[in-house]
């Protein structure tokens, strides 16, 4: 019996803990919910329980007939769906419904928290309203000295911030006259500071001039004699008007006053570019504010031509420094090889390079933003291969920009600089351009 009773306590052991596990207490739950309906009829149904067992047995045996798990949904499928639901959907709403309600409970505590604090306070005062009310109570004549002392202290602070307000307002009344005293000392220096810096600057301007008027004298000189040639003389006023104009200032001052005026950027500079459209405007007010009636622009400019003939500046127009460019780039042409844009150009070729054709001249411009004027050139080099010398390797494009920068003015340019780079030559396009 012993040994019966101790297999029938570990069935009973086992059964228990099986069945409190809340994956398969919630199927059997789930499965019970889904399958009630055949339970009732297992158990109270009309006829003899062998036949009902007999029609719950084939309608649940699933194992024989798979298809019954699809067909009858209530036998597996639905309680499977009703266990996962409640085991791990219903805790993840149950949770984010919590974090949702979270602050409305916090709200609710705090509430409650501050209607007992409330409720502390109130029923303090009442307590001590009982002891105020009850005349053998010791307490009453010891709050009466504690008011009074309270309202002398109160008193005694009051008079103590009037007067501490007080000091601080003659305080301040002091430093705001110290202040405003040593504002002034401040004004009165920098007034000083002021005169003498204007004083030292004009000193400076003045100085500069003097050093600036001897390259612009020779200019004026030059200008003057050759208008005598003709039997015409002009005034001094006239004269550095153009010069001025010239150069691109708006008046002689304004010459005298740049900075970029001086013997080492006249040395640098090469060309002064003469623009015609420009000019003519502006020298034919110069003849007419002169009363120089027979003679009109042009005659002046051949003037200023005939004049920088004799110095080492060449005044010239755009398309002839554009063209002065181009014939000194193509003499040393062969020279682009080694600029480092055409030489990163050449190198994605097999090709060594023996060869710069003739350089052409694209376009030409001046920038009156930059005050440089830009001429665009373009080229082909050519070789041949690298490894088989009788056979012609890829050429390249050649781009080549010349750029003559403003030292003296905006039209006293410098000598030009180039930046050239190359690209191998894709045939194709050639081809296409032939065809059509």
């Amino acid at each position: 019996m012993q040994v019966l009773d101790d297999i029938w306590a570990s069935i009973k052991g086992n059964a228990k803990s099986r069945i409190s596990d809340p994956i398969i207490g919630t199927f059997v739950v789930s499965w019970v919910l889904c399958n009630w309906d055949r339970l009732a009829l297992l158990i109270w149904g009309a006829g003899k329980l062998e036949a009902r067992i007999n029609k719950m047995s084939k309608e649940m045996a699933f194992i024989n007939e798979p298809s019954l798990i699809w067909n009858n949904y209530d036998l597996l499928i639905l309680p499977a769906v009703l266990t996962i639901v409640y085991i791990f959907f219903l805790p993840m709403l149950a949770h984010k419904i919590e974090k949702v309600v979270k602050p409305t409970q916090i709200r609710r505590h705090d509430h409650t928290v501050d209607l007992d604090i409330d409720k502390a306070i109130k029923q303090k005062k009442l307590n001590k309203a009982h002891l105020r009310a009850n005349p053998y109570n010791e307490f009453l004549a010891q709050e009466v000295k504690i008011d009074i002392e309270r309202e002398r202290e109160e008193l005694e602070l009051t008079r103590a911030k009037a007067e501490a307000a007080k000091n601080m307002q003659i305080e301040s009344k002091a430093k705001a006259t110290a202040a405003e005293i040593e504002l002034e000392k401040v004004e009165l220096k920098a007034e000083r500071d002021a005169r003498t810096l204007a004083i030292s600057t004009a000193k400076q301007k003045a100085q500069l001039a003097s050093h600036r008027f001897p390259s612009a004298y020779l200019f004026i000189h030059l200008l003057s004699n050759s208008l005598k040639d003709d039997d015409v003389v002009m005034s001094l006023h006239g004269l550095t008007r153009c010069v001025a104009t010239i150069f691109g200032y708006d008046d002689f001052n304004a010459l005298l006053n740049d900075k970029q005026f001086n013997n080492e950027n006249l040395d640098l500079m090469k060309y002064i570019l003469l623009d015609t459209d420009r000019l003519a405007p502006d020298f034919y007010e110069i003849l007419e504010d002169e009363n120089i009636e027979e003679f009109d622009s042009e005659w002046l400019i051949s003037h200023l031509e005939m004049v920088f003939e004799h110095l080492p500046y060449a005044l010239v127009y755009p398309e002839t420094l554009a063209e002065r460019v181009r014939d000194e780039i193509d003499e040393n042409r062969f020279e682009l090889l080694d600029h480092d844009g055409v030489i990163g150009g050449m190198a994605e070729t097999d090709t060594i390079f023996d060869e710069v054709d003739e350089i052409v001249k694209d376009n030409f411009e001046y920038d009156m933003k930059s005050h440089v004027f830009v001429v665009s050139l373009s080229g082909t080099a050519s070789g041949s291969h690298r490894k088989e010398s009788d056979i012609p390797g890829q050429s390249v494009d050649l781009s080549i920009e010349a750029r003559c920068g403003a030292i003296v003015g905006c039209y006293g340019l410098s000598d030009y600089e180039i930046s050239a780079s190359a690209t191998p030559t894709d045939y194709s396009d050639r081809q296409f351009s032939i065809m059509t």
